[in-house]
Formats: C-alpha cells, structure tokens, sequence
C-alpha cells in the first residue's frame, strides 16, 4: 500500500472539512531521516524510507484506521494524519484529545523510530509530533485552510520538540548533579591465559532508563554542552563502584580533554576523590585516539601532573581513522588499545593485519602495552596473538558487570 501524497487527498480532505465544519490533523516530522541521508548518502535513506511507510501504515491501523494518512509532497519525510470526524464520543469538543493522540503516536514512532536509525546516529532521535485544527469559513478556499491547519501543526511540533528537549536537558542535569549513573566493569585479559590482569569501567545511566546506554548518555549531553560534567560524575562513581565490586587488577577510566585541567582531580584532593584503597598507580585514563589529535598541545602539557602522581595513559581507539600514529608514539603513552573496527574479523582480512602489525611494532617502539578490544571469538584471538598483540577484552572473554548484582559476575570463556 502506497502513501497518497496531500496534494492527491486534497479534494477528498476539502469535502470532509466542509461537511464537519471544521478539520484536525497530527502531523508526524521525521527529521532525522534527513540527517542521515546527508550524512551517509541517498542509497541508506532510501533503504530507511522503504521501512518507514510500512510504519506509518501499522500505526494508523492501530491508532486510528479510518482517519487519512498522507505524506507531504514538499517535505518527504513529513507525514500528516487528517481526522475524518472530532470523536467528541457525544461530549464537546476538546483539543486535548488531540494532543492525547500526539502522544499516542509519538509514544508508538519513537522507540520503532529509534530502532531503524540506530547504527547512524549517536542517540534516539526525537520524532517532532504536533497537531492542528482548523474550523472551517466558507469565506476562505478550503486548500487555503487546509494548509493553515497543517501550518499550525508544524508549529505545533516543533514547540512541543522544544519543550520534550528542554525536559530532557533538565532529566540530565538531575542525573549528573545526583549522580544517578553505574558503572560496569569489563575484564581485561592476557590472551593466551586468559589471566585478568585489569577492567575497563564503562558508564552507564540510569538503570532501566532510555538514557541507560552510553551512546544515548552521552550524545543527549554533547547536544546540551554538559559532557564535561558528566564525564567528571561518571569518572567519581566508576571509583566508588571499584571499590564495591572488588575486581582484580588495574582500572581503565575513560576520559575526555577537560580531565587534564580540572583541578579537582589534582594534588592531594586526587587521593580523597579515587577513595579508600585505590592509588594513582592502579587507574589508567583513556583517550580516544581523535581526541589526542585535536587536543594534542593540551594534552602534552597536562599529563605530566598526571604521570608523575602514578597515573598512566591509555590511547583508546587506535586506527579507527585518524592519521595519528607517529603523534600518538610521541606522546607517552603507556597503552594503546587497538579499536574495534579492527579486531572484527581480523582472521579474515589481510589488511587490517598488517595495520594492527604496524600498530605492534610501533608500540614495541616507545614502550606502550598494546589491548585489542572488541575480541568475539577464538579466531580473532588467535590470530591477534599470532600478531604479537598479548593482551584483549571483549565478549569472548567476559561481558561487562554490574557490580551490584553479584550472582552476574564475569565468567570467563575457556578460564
């Protein structure tokens, strides 16, 4: 079944406004379509858009089988549902029934939404839902009216996104200010013995929550300008969260460029601040591999505090794409941990061996330890090892913890 664009409804959506005597409409603004047609091309958003219509169609069928669904001709991915009758149900007429079906819909396209946009943007997109009704004036050509209702529905739409993202931004800023996050623990392995030998702590935020995964976490807060206190909260409760699961080895702590200037995390302070039985010399900061390339002055001058209070570095990422092998040699770095992106099916692809080759040979070089995250499987950990790299995590040895549910405790694959 095809959607009708407006324009082929129009006379039909005319006749229906003229004998009511007035019009409602939900409109339905999948914006972030258009983001990831510019980002990853016009091939992607087509195969998106072929999963899109027959969404649309389900959810009509749910919510409201007899009303019009149409696309707007000049905005492809602006869809409008035209009430056929007011369902006053024999009451008044009133307009928070349009907005209960806003929210209807709304709560219906989001997480399916969510769902097909996953692998290309960093968060769940807000689908901007608003609505409008019209009361008919034979004064006025019914096109005319027509396009000022679906004109207040857009309106509509993009004020109620402003208020959802303001409520969101505020949801986010009680999250960090009450430290309301965990934090998982992934173990860190020689390869070989599949001896544990440290944990990544990996952030997580409210349990149960559509802000739990990190993805979502941190892509709400980059939109906001607060991903430098969240990443200072996150950093805090990774350290009381270690002292709760008791794991072996040192800890891996993800960090962002505000870390090396905070002047909290400095000093003696820092011995209060990591808390009762961890010292600088068992934490290890990670950096991704772009960040070290874009901050690469700060991040020089700021890591001697760092080091000579026993903290290492960690490179995070390496060879995911950025030209900055011989800077990240340069810089000190006592780890470098191999991305993902290369460690998937390493055992089948000759070039991101010699790449991860290339990678062992250099740290060999300046003294750096290299992990190779993402391992899934004996393949890839065979082969990774055959490449000279000694150390890993993945699934294959361990999924991440929740150090507040004991009887989930990592166990290792082949231990």
């Amino acid at each position: 079944m095809n959607i009708p664009t407006f324009r082929e409804a129009e006379e039909q959506v005319g006749a229906i406004l003229r004998e009511q005597g007035a019009l409602g409409a939900v409109l339905v603004d999948l914006e972030p379509l258009a983001r990831i047609e510019r980002s990853f091309g016009g091939a992607t958003y087509q195969s998106l858009r072929q999963q899109v219509d027959p969404l649309m169609i389900e959810m009509k069928s749910r919510v409201r089988e007899s009303d019009i669904l149409t696309r707007d001709e000049r905005e492809g991915d602006r869809f409008l549902f035209l009430l056929t009758d007011k369902r006053s149900e024999g009451g008044p007429f009133a307009i928070s029934g349009l907005r209960k079906l806003a929210d209807r819909i709304a709560e219906f396209l989001t997480p399916r939404v969510g769902r097909l946009t996953l692998p290309y943007l960093r968060e769940r997109p807000a689908i901007n839902v608003g609505y409008g009704f019209v009361i008919y004036s034979p004064l006025e050509s019914s096109e005319r009216q027509i396009l000022r209702l679906i004109d207040e529905a857009v309106n509509c739409a993009e004020q109620r996104n402003r208020e959802k993202d303001r409520e969101r931004r505020e949801a986010l800023v009680e999250i960090i200010f009450n430290r309301d996050l965990w934090t998982a623990f992934q173990p860190i392995v020689e390869i070989e013995t599949r001896t544990i030998v440290g944990h990544e702590g990996l952030s997580r935020g409210p349990r149960g929550s559509d802000l739990e995964l990190p993805m979502t976490l941190f892509g709400l807060a980059a939109r906001h300008g607060l991903v430098e206190e969240l990443e200072r909260a996150c950093r805090r409760q990774a350290f009381v969260d270690w002292a709760v699961f008791g794991g072996a080895g040192r800890l891996f702590v993800n960090t962002v460029p505000a870390t090396v200037r905070d002047p909290s995390f400095l000093g003696r302070g820092v011995l209060e601040y990591l808390g009762a039985g961890l010292t600088p010399r068992d934490v290890t900061l990670e950096i991704t591999e772009r960040q070290v390339i874009e901050n690469l002055n700060l991040y020089r001058e700021a890591m001697h505090p760092f080091t000579e209070l026993g903290f290492t570095f960690a490179i995070d990422d390496v060879g995911a794409g950025y030209s900055g092998l011989e800077t990240i040699a340069n810089l000190g770095a006592s780890y470098l941990k191999i991305d993902m992106g290369l460690v998937r099916e390493v055992h089948q692809k000759r070039v991101s061996q010699q790449v991860v080759k290339a990678i062992v040979d250099m740290a060999a070089g300046v003294g750096a330890t290299v992990i190779a995250e993402g391992i899934q499987g004996p393949d890839e950990a065979d082969t990774l090892v055959n490449l000279g790299v000694r150390y890993g995590q993945g699934y294959y040895f361990g999924r991440p913890v929740d150090p507040y549910t004991p009887k989930m405790r990592v166990v290792l694959k082949g231990a």
